[in-house]
């Protein structure tokens, strides 16, 4: 909920956006804001068009000759492109079809040809079907940014279809450069101007791109020769410890940026970078990356440097003013371990996923990514099996984010309630202060203006009770709906974290007359508080409780996202042999690689932490990762197995062991109590 806050449900309000326009735009910051679990990130959610991009690199780097990826990775890449092509269908009817259609057919083309397992034919075909497929992808990215109209006029009847649509359009805002914190004031900007059209949604989610000026100091050196060769059109300043300000170069963004980085130890360098970009944050990205890519060739022209790029940078328009920020860097009061003991079948990949953390390169990231899985049991052709692990997974983050949602947007909108009194107030006391201006004063204006600050200072009097009447009467409905909801879903922590999914799943679960009061009690504050919250977290309550009614949409959903973890797995897989046998340090979606990647290592540890914790508390045999990967990609396949079966329900899950060693993740008998 970093973007549901007051100031945004003031604006949404205000504009006035219906609860379908607002989700809209939540869902596509949610997707876009790092922060945010792997799930529900842009960089895992099901897409046709990241599927396509990635199978035409594959198919054009196999097609120069480089034989990478070898036949049977590009045949899985390429699958899975046929899978993702033929499950977005109905959503590109809405634009794009034709086009999706033709690749489709490309595609299904080539994997005739790649399934004939000829590896020493010259690869014409695959060359042919990489330059088809990057001439549709075009079409495509303008279809997917014409959806925009319907999703926000309500011609997406379908919730689903209305989910993958947004799913889209979110990859399409990362893959074009957007950073979600400018996006974000962009888009309170435009609300706070009345309702906005379609068109003026889409031109914040895709601006006309500028030409930006960045600047970066990099340590280590006071000049870096010939860098217009690598980074054209760069300009340098110099730097020096002592250096006085007066010695700075006269701009006055390098000269405000110097503040930022403090004093300088020994050598360093300003740098000035022009990049065209869609934002300014996204500008000092971009430059960042062209600049570190660039250093490697000054590293390895001396190994006795060591050069770093300080995290300050200042980016600026000819026409405004310069904005200073440094690399954001997430942090948090405490850290705690991922386990409370040193797991050493872990520690190799707990050390190459911190690596990859830190590297700056998407495809090293990603390569050393694929390392830490490796490390801890993944093999190549195995990837569908933790594929299966991490969408059991994915099912519990999803759950957990649906109830912290409906809990923090209920506390925002009570904030925003509190936020309208404040205004009152404030509106009540300037419109006072006049009234007394106009009767302490002899001027005949001032005696004329008095009655209408004093009809003002009535009228603001009574905007102010009616603002602290609805505040009270939030306070009160929404305290007691939380309070209900609590009594029968318990948390623990700052953070209202869930202590169990099973009361949880049982809200979610349809109503039924002989349910206890309880739960009877909690369901319906529920469903106030999600009427209440409206946009996102409305939309998900809404979304979940449909799935948990209807257990082969469930089913559906969790194939999906097996489907769409195995398509990042081949790819990773292709990226490092990409990275590490080809020497290839950039791709297309290089960026959603390298963070799907982390969060599957992520993700992974998670389930593989906790079971082997259990095994440890227990005093049995530790599992091997391989084997635990195994019983959970199983577990995924009985598991969609037993909700497709005629009249099953929901109401046997249990989330609490879906990732755990004990087989009590499903109890065949409602009547069962909780595990």
């Amino acid at each position: 909920m970093r973007y549901v806050n007051s100031g945004w449900l003031q604006a949404a309000t205000t504009a006035p956006l219906n609860d379908r326009q607002r989700s809209l735009l939540e869902r596509i910051l949610f997707a876009l804001d790092d922060t945010g679990h792997l799930g529900q990130n842009v960089a895992s959610l099901p897409s046709a068009l990241v599927a396509l991009i990635r199978a035409q690199a594959a198919l054009q780097s196999h097609g120069s000759g480089s034989n990478q990826p070898h036949f049977g990775l590009l045949g899985r890449i390429v699958a899975e492109a046929i899978t993702c092509v033929d499950g977005a269908e109905p959503v590109y009817r809405h634009g794009g079809h034709p086009a999706l259609a033709a690749a489709g057919t490309e595609l299904k083309a080539v994997a005739a040809v790649i399934a004939q397992k000829k590896e020493k034919t010259p690869p014409r075909q695959t060359k042919h079907a990489a330059t088809q497929l990057d001439q549709l992808l075009s079409p495509l990215t303008d279809a997917v940014k014409g959806w925009v109209k319907p999703l926000w006029t309500g011609a997406f009847a379908d919730r689903s279809l209305a989910e993958r649509a947004v799913s889209e359009i979110a990859v399409v805002v990362a893959l074009e450069g957007r950073d979600s914190t400018a996006l974000y004031e962009d888009a309170l900007t435009l609300m706070r101007r009345g309702v906005p059209s379609a068109d003026a949604v889409r031109s914040v989610l895709w601006p006309r791109k500028q030409s930006y000026l960045v600047s970066l100091v990099v340590h280590g050196t006071r000049e870096l020769r010939g860098l217009q060769t690598f980074v054209p059109d760069s300009q340098q300043w110099k730097l020096w410890a002592g250096q006085p300000e007066t010695d700075l170069p006269a701009r006055f963004a390098i000269r405000k940026m110097m503040r930022t980085v403090g004093p300088i130890a020994g050598s360093a360098v300003v740098v000035g970078i022009k990049t065209q970009a869609s934002d300014l944050e996204t500008a000092a990205r971009v430059a960042r990356r062209e600049l570190s890519e660039a250093l490697d060739h000054y590293a390895a022209g001396d190994r006795l440097i060591d050069l770093t790029i300080d995290p300050a940078w200042a980016a600026e328009l000819p026409s405004s003013d310069p904005k200073i920020g440094t690399v954001r860097v997430p942090g948090q009061r405490a850290s705690y371990p991922l386990t409370g003991y040193m797991p050493d079948s872990l520690r190799a990949a707990m050390r190459a996923a911190n690596l990859a953390r830190r590297v700056d390169a998407p495809m090293a990231s990603a390569a050393l990514s694929w390392s830490a899985l490796e490390s801890s049991g993944l093999k190549a052709t195995k990837v569908n099996l933790l594929a299966g692990a991490c969408a059991l997974q994915t099912l519990r983050r999803h759950l957990a984010s649906a109830h912290t949602l409906l809990v923090a947007g209920s506390r925002s909108h009570l904030d925003y309630q509190q936020h309208r009194v404040g205004v009152a107030q404030g509106q009540l006391r300037g419109h006072e202060h006049a009234a007394r201006s106009c009767e302490q004063t002899d001027s005949p204006q001032a005696k004329a203006a008095l009655p209408r600050h004093l009809r003002e200072v009535d009228d603001a009097r009574a905007r102010l009770r009616q603002a602290e009447l609805d505040l009270e009467a939030v306070e009160n409905e929404v305290t007691a709906d939380l309070a209900s909801l609590a009594a029968f879903v318990p948390t623990e922590g700052v953070k209202e974290r869930l202590t169990s999914f099973t009361p949880w799943l049982e809200v979610l679960l349809p109503a039924a007359t002989a349910s206890p009061p309880a739960l009877q009690k909690a369901q319906a504050a529920a469903t106030r508080l999600a009427k209440r919250c409206g946009g996102i977290a409305a939309e998900t309550f809404a979304m979940w409780r449909s799935r948990m009614a209807n257990p082969k949409d469930l089913a559906d959903w969790l194939e999906i996202q097996a489907s769409t973890y195995q398509g990042v797995l081949e790819w990773l897989y292709a990226t490092r042999n990409l990275a590490f046998h080809r020497g290839h340090f950039t791709a297309p979606s290089d960026e959603l690689t390298a963070h799907a990647a982390r969060g599957i290592v992520d993700m992974a540890l998670e389930f593989l932490s906790n079971w082997h914790t259990v095994e440890r508390v227990r005093m049995v045999g530790e599992t091997s990762a391989e084997d635990v990967h195994r019983h959970l990609g199983d577990r995924l396949t009985q598991l969609v197995s037993e909700l497709r079966r005629p009249g099953t329900a929901c109401s046997h899950l249990r989330v609490d062991h879906i990732t755990g060693p004990d087989s009590t993740w499903w109890v065949p008998s409602t009547t069962a109590g909780n595990p």
